[in-house]
């Protein structure tokens, strides 16, 4: 894996199970652009087990909290 660049930062409230900002936990979110010739994923997070490649021009409409959808319809013409 070959780091590109740093694409910024942002900070946004964890979500709760019913996808509302949960404000216990302010996070600070950093955003790195990296190429690999990996074509399979390997997740190793319990909480996040599932992983797949997506088309950069489909991944605002999976973005599921708002300010990750705005952080990345700023930054997409940079990737």
């Amino acid at each position: 894996m070959k780091l590109i660049k740093e694409l910024g930062s942002y900070k946004r409230y964890k979500m709760d199970l019913n996808n509302e900002d949960d404000k216990s936990e302010l996070k600070t979110i950093f955003m790195f652009l990296f190429e690999t010739n990996e074509e399979k994923l390997k997740p190793i997070d319990p909480r996040n087990p599932k992983a797949r490649w997506v088309d950069k021009k489909d991944v605002a409409n999976l973005l599921t909290h708002k300010k990750d959808k705005e952080f990345f319809l700023k930054i997409k013409d940079k990737i």
